[in-house]
């Protein structure tokens, strides 16, 4: 078995602390779960966990980091299956896709009360801002793929449809989370009708 640099253990170490917080601050809550409930979850010392992460608002921003790459990646690949499918087809998936997590109740939760405990912290709400600008990011270039895969005259410009769309979702999710009937399917009935579809 090759055993590993001292890089790649530190970075195996700092996933396993992640994915235990993501777990123990979704389903216990944020405030609820000690550093040493997610040391001891992971395996690791509390220790460990704060040479990986100055504080629990930095241990927090890395699981809605974490959280938010992973349902990027996941909408990249729905929009890739359902090309195939014409226009139509992306927007049922992106649709599916909102029905199974936006406004997900524990991760609201979560954030709202990471980006509290980091109001005060430059560098944390710099964090969040870098990670708001690397969703917006992708989602331009994902309408920026529809626009061209789909011959498709946008109202506006790309990055402006980007903004207006993660915003769309930040606000329904926000919606979802203290009302469940509040429906996901505005999102893709908004943007189909701004990419000019029926």
């Amino acid at each position: 078995m090759q055993r590993l640099s001292r890089a790649e253990a530190q970075s195996r170490t700092r996933g396993r602390i992640v994915a235990s917080a993501t777990e123990l601050f979704l389903r216990d809550g944020y405030t609820a779960t000690s550093l040493e409930a997610v040391a001891a979850h992971a395996g690791f010392t509390r220790g460990a966990v704060y040479s990986n992460f100055a504080s629990k608002v930095a241990l927090g921003t890395a699981v809605i980091d974490e959280l938010y790459d992973r349902e990027i990646g996941r909408v990249l690949e729905l929009s890739v299956s359902a090309a195939d499918q014409g226009l139509a087809g992306v927007m049922a998936s992106l649709d599916e896709w909102g029905r199974t997590i936006v406004g997900d109740r524990a991760w609201f939760r979560l954030e709202m009360a990471v980006t509290a405990s980091s109001e005060h912290d430059g560098e944390l709400m710099a964090a969040t801002a870098s990670r708001y600008q690397r969703i917006r990011a992708a989602t331009t270039r994902l309408v920026e793929e529809l626009e061209v895969a789909h011959d498709l005259e946008l109202p506006v410009d790309a990055e402006t449809l980007a903004l207006g769309l993660f915003s769309l979702i930040l606000g329904l999710g926000m919606q979802r989370a203290v009302d469940p009937s509040v429906p996901t399917d505005v999102a893709a009935v908004v943007v189909g009708r701004l990419l000019g579809g029926s």
